[in-house]
């Protein structure tokens, strides 16, 4: 690889990044709000528009003081629901036009790759594979591998520690403002792709240290990075 190469690695999410966003966001939340009411939370402490990452990392901030058989029970109900959407999703996911091309280029340059995903490990494998894109990953992290899903940095700074680089080295490309503040909590560079889930950028957007509107963009933004 050139000696004057910006980054080693590039983590990838994936729905909305490698495919199209296809998950049913606010299904999932009014299904899950039942659970954690019967559970005892009082559904008030996840705000006023609760979200889908923010309803699994705030349940897993309240449990933490609880007895842990009833925090995994509640868990267990949780993934299942979780997976259910997911199993949705799976059934309409298709690759971006793109996405096959752009990571054969970035492997044949000798860039390192990942994927970093709020989705279950079923889904993120069998779509991969499904699309021939599995065999350009040397790690692929789900929803299974963290206790908090994005805009946590768990998954980020497991990536890296996994593939032992630091964090200047490697690039995380996400289609979500929740990618983006993820990157910024490790902090390592990012890029937001403004074709997936976040269709408007927003303020929290203007944090990434690029943004790009199609993956094909990507290689042009490493040739100038270079």
């Amino acid at each position: 690889m050139p000696e004057n190469r910006s980054f080693d690695a590039i983590l990838f999410d994936l729905e909305g990044t490698l495919v199209d966003f296809q998950w049913r966001l606010e299904d999932a939340v009014k299904e899950i709000l039942p659970i954690l009411t019967a559970a005892g939370i009082d559904p008030d402490r996840y705000g006023k528009s609760p979200v889908y990452a923010g309803l699994y990392n705030t349940t897993r901030k309240i449990t933490k003081s609880w007895n842990s058989r009833e925090s995994a029970r509640l868990f267990e109900k949780l993934t299942l629901l979780y997976d259910k959407y997911d199993k949705d999703a799976l059934g309409r996911w298709a690759p971006y036009p793109d996405a096959g091309a752009v990571l054969k280029k970035l492997s044949t340059a000798g860039y390192r790759m990942g994927v970093v995903s709020n989705c279950g490990a079923h889904a993120a494998d069998t779509v991969l594979e499904r699309f021939s894109l599995a065999g350009y990953f040397e790690i692929i992290l789900s929803r299974n591998d963290v206790s908090y899903l994005k805009p946590s940095p768990e998954g980020l700074n497991l990536a890296l520690k996994k593939l032992c680089i630091s964090a200047d080295r490697a690039l995380f490309i996400g289609d979500s403002i929740n990618d983006i503040l993820a990157a910024d909590k490790v902090p390592m560079p990012s890029c937001f792709l403004s074709c997936g889930e976040s269709l408007v950028t927003g303020k929290n957007a203007r944090i990434a240290t690029f943004q790009i509107s199609s993956l094909s963009s990507l290689l042009d933004l490493l040739d100038q990075s270079e």
